[in-house]
C-alpha cells in the first residue's frame, strides 16, 4: 500500500512539473501579443478585445457604414519631432476612409448606430531615458487603432509598429490595423 502511495505521488508530482514545462514553453512572450494575420507577423503588435458581444455588434456597424473616424499625432519630445514634417494626416485620413470603405457590405447609415473608430500615429522617441534597450529604437513608430461601441466604451484595440524612416509604411499599418479589428474572431 505504501509502495502505491509513492508511485501515485511520484506521478501526480512528474504531471504537475510536466504541465508547469509545457505551459512555460507554450507561453506568449509579452501578454497581447499577436500575429494573428500576415500583416502583423513583420513587426510588433499588440491587439485587445473587450467584451465579444460589442466586438461584434461593432464589426456589423462597420459594415454597414455606421461609424465616424477620428486621428490624431503624438510627436517625439525628448528628440526632435520630424515624423510628422513628411506625413500629410489629411491624405491619411482619406486613405484610411477609402480602406474602411472597402468593408462596408451594404450601406445602411444609422446615427444611432454609430461606433467611433479612432487611431492615432505616434512617433518613437528614441531620446526618451526610459527607453533601455535597442530593440525599443528599431521602429520608426506604432499606430494604435481603437474600436468605441455606441456609447464610446474601447471594445477592441490595437497597436503596431511601423519602421520606415520616412513613415511610408503608416498606410499599410493602418490598413492592417482595420484587417486586424474585422477579422477578430469573437467565437
Amino acid at each position: 500500500m505504501k509502495k502505491t502511495l509513492i508511485i501515485l505521488a511520484v506521478a501526480v508530482i512528474a504531471i504537475v512539473i510536466g504541465n508547469s514545462i509545457y505551459m512555460q514553453t507554450n507561453k506568449e512572450e509579452v501578454p497581447g501579443k499577436s500575429k494573428r494575420i500576415a500583416c502583423m507577423s513583420k513587426v510588433t503588435s499588440f491587439e485587445r478585445g473587450y467584451a465579444d458581444r460589442y466586438i461584434k455588434e461593432a464589426q456589423e456597424q462597420l459594415t454597414k457604414g455606421n461609424f465616424i473616424l477620428t486621428s490624431g499625432i503624438d510627436k517625439a519630445t525628448y528628440m526632435n519631432s520630424t515624423l510628422f514634417d513628411q506625413i500629410n494626416m489629411k491624405n491619411l485620413d482619406k486613405q484610411t476612409l477609402v480602406n474602411l470603405n472597402t468593408y462596408i457590405k451594404e450601406l445602411k447609415k444609422d446615427i444611432n448606430n454609430e461606433i467611433y473608430i479612432e487611431y492615432k500615429v505616434y512617433e518613437n522617441d528614441k531620446d526618451d531615458p526610459k527607453k533601455k534597450s535597442s530593440s525599443c529604437k528599431l521602429f520608426r513608430g506604432y499606430i494604435v487603432l481603437k474600436v468605441k461601441n455606441i456609447n464610446k466604451k474601447v471594445v477592441y484595440q490595437v497597436q503596431i509598429d511601423f519602421l520606415d524612416p520616412m513613415g511610408k509604411d503608416i498606410e499599410q499599418t493602418i490598413k492592417c490595423a482595420i484587417e486586424a479589428f474585422i477579422t477578430y474572431n469573437t467565437k
